[in-house]
């Protein structure tokens, strides 16, 4: 056996990736850009599937894949906040890095395919949500109306700005982006609507034949999901992404378990009506 294929089929064995590119979004997020030598796995990265991220000397850290991988490139969007994290940032272009994965369930595609789709995103939430809308778009005709609602607490905070401006000319979607506090000028092209999540899910014209996809922070989640109750949409059609801190990424460690479930084996992605067994997890009717 070659020795590559060795490492590739073991699941503690990071791949090495060159980074490409940093492209600063807004305030601590950047969207780092890289070149992974040896895909494997790694090429077929589902949207809401996580890596975990090895930089020497600091560690690892699980973090979602905001993208495709193609002809061997990924990207991740990351926020600045722990060892592994601020590492990340002091790499410059041309830097190695190690990456395995791809790990958990990600958003059932095949399930959403000739369906009317919601996708909605909070805050860093919108990474692997990026990763959904941008396999929906390349796959248009198999899709039927799509809606995409974004909500930030402040207006720059916005993400993937300039992806957005291109979302809001398309004919066939619907976007809202909506913050608590818009702040200065921004740009002529993104339509913000003052207001939450929530309220863009009232604003929309949704009904109780979509499917859903979230992901955001844990305590937007009752609110979201009892949104779209008041839509018409059941629990089996709603698909939602947990936050858990996944530390080895194969249920090994412990760190996610909850309701005697293993988050990084069994999620991110849950569909609503599973997680009546996880009563830690949302509290919603």
């Amino acid at each position: 056996m070659h020795k590559s294929d060795t490492c590739l089929n073991t699941p503690f064995m990071p791949t090495k990736a060159l980074l490409r590119a940093i492209v600063p979004m807004s305030q601590d997020n950047f969207l780092f850009q890289f070149r992974i030598e040896e895909p494997g796995p790694l090429s077929s990265c589902a949207p809401g599937q996580f890596i975990q991220l090895w930089i020497p000397g600091a560690g690892e850290a699980p973090i979602s894949v905001c993208s495709g991988s193609v002809d061997g490139s990924l990207e991740l969007c990351v926020r600045k906040a722990g060892r592994v994290t601020s590492a990340l940032f002091n790499l410059v272009e041309g830097d190695w890095v190690g990456l395995r994965g791809p790990y958990g369930s990600g958003f059932p595609v095949k399930d959403y395919v000739g369906k009317d789709l919601v996708l909605i995103a909070g805050g860093l939430g919108v990474a692997p949500i990026r990763s959904l809308w941008q396999y929906i778009l390349d796959r248009r005709e198999q899709f039927g109306k799509l809606v995409l609602i974004y909500g930030m607490r402040h207006s720059e905070m916005l993400l993937f700005r300039q992806e957005f401006k291109l979302l809001l000319r398309r004919k066939d979607m619907h976007v809202f982006i909506a913050a608590e506090e818009v702040i200065g000028p921004d740009l002529p092209s993104v339509s913000w609507q003052l207001g939450r999540v929530t309220d863009m899910i009232k604003l929309a014209e949704i009904d109780e034949c979509f499917l859903a996809a979230v992901c955001g922070p844990p305590v937007m989640y009752k609110y979201v999901v009892t949104e779209l109750q008041n839509k018409g949409l059941k629990n089996d059609n709603i698909w939602l992404s947990l936050e858990r801190h996944m530390k080895c990424a194969v249920g090994k460690c412990g760190h996610c378990f909850v309701g005697g479930t293993f988050t990084c084996r069994e999620g991110p992605v849950f569909r609503m009506d599973t997680l009546r067994f996880l009563p830690e997890v949302i509290e919603c009717s």
